[in-house]
């Protein structure tokens, strides 16, 4: 038995296996990603306490002796157990080493691969049909978003996607949709464009804003962040059903037909939910730059295709 397996043993830590477990649920619950394991780090607390660690587990040091250099390098334990155990699942590509998702992200930090979320959501018990709905990020995924954001904005975009096909989703589509909602919704801050929601589930596993499509998907729109807004669950319905539309300016258009609402529709309590979007007369709120603000060509056939009002000013 080695040093290190016998100072593990010595301290009643838990297994490797069980902080790999530990870890692909805590990675869940931080939308994906952790930080390397240093020392304040809140990650290295945080799985500590779901083992119940006492002072001297956490605070237990391994001796290395550089015989060359004369000198003995301590490190601590229970960092120790939990780099082997991220460095088992990075070897079963259940999760990116740091050093793989710096050069993707520009952060270092442990990332789930798809085959990591997958095995997740068995250890959680949820769903996989849940999977396509959840903000958390797999590095695949994260490849799908750097693309998304950093792809030269067009002057002349054309919002549709003649190739898409509706009726069967591949593992490669459902990988790219994902991306997509995931581009838009960081892009908008977690926000809605329309009224600033921004709440997130106590489980922090789901955002209550939605990615939408300005050209739908039903008419073949593009997974694009040019052809994206973020919205909340019910402005994006309103979007999607005409009540609003935008100007090139990005303000909002009501359609005219809100006048006719019978006085009881489109309320929350005292708040006229419909009528509330014709007094609001500044610009959404957009994301901080402007090459990935929706383009006029998505937001133009909306207005002339969805929007139940053909007076556009």
């Amino acid at each position: 038995m080695s040093y290190e397996s016998k100072m593990f043993e010595q301290f009643a830590m838990p297994t490797r296996k069980q902080v790999e477990q530990s870890l692909l649920r805590a990675l869940l619950s931080h939308g994906g990603v952790i930080k390397e394991f240093g020392a304040g780090q809140e990650i290295v607390d945080e799985i500590a306490n779901d083992f119940g660690l006492n002072e001297h587990q956490r605070s237990a040091f391994l001796q290395t002796v550089y015989r060359k250099e004369n000198r003995v390098k301590k490190s601590l334990l229970w960092h120790r157990l939990l780099f082997r155990a991220a460095d088992s699942l990075a070897k079963e590509k259940l999760v990116s080493r740091p050093t793989k998702t710096l050069q993707l992200t520009k952060k270092k930090e442990w990332m789930l691969t798809e085959k990591g979320f997958d095995e997740t959501l068995k250890l959680s018990n949820i769903p996989t049909a849940r999977k396509s709905f959840l903000p958390t990020k797999s590095y695949e995924v994260q490849k799908i978003v750097k693309k998304l954001i950093e792809s030269p904005r067009p002057e002349n975009y054309n919002p549709f996607d003649k190739g898409k096909k509706v009726i069967k989703a591949t593992r490669e589509s459902a990988i790219r949709t994902r991306g997509f909602r995931q581009a838009v919704i960081e892009a908008y801050s977690c926000k809605c464009a329309i009224c600033e929601m921004k709440i997130n589930s106590p489980d922090s596993l789901s955002w209550e804003v939605e990615a939408a499509h300005i050209v739908p998907h039903s008419s073949l729109g593009r997974d694009d962040i040019w052809n994206g807004l973020a919205l909340c669950h019910l402005h994006h319905w309103a979007f999607d059903v005409g009540w609003f539309t935008l100007r090139d300016d990005y303000t909002i258009n009501v359609s005219s037909k809100v006048h006719s609402l019978p006085s009881d529709f489109g309320r929350l309590g005292d708040y006229e939910f419909i009528r509330a979007l014709s007094s609001k007369s500044s610009r959404i709120f957009l994301p901080g730059r402007s090459e990935l603000h929706p383009h006029h060509n998505a937001i133009r056939w909306h207005r002339q295709n969805i929007f139940h009002q053909g007076d556009i000013q």
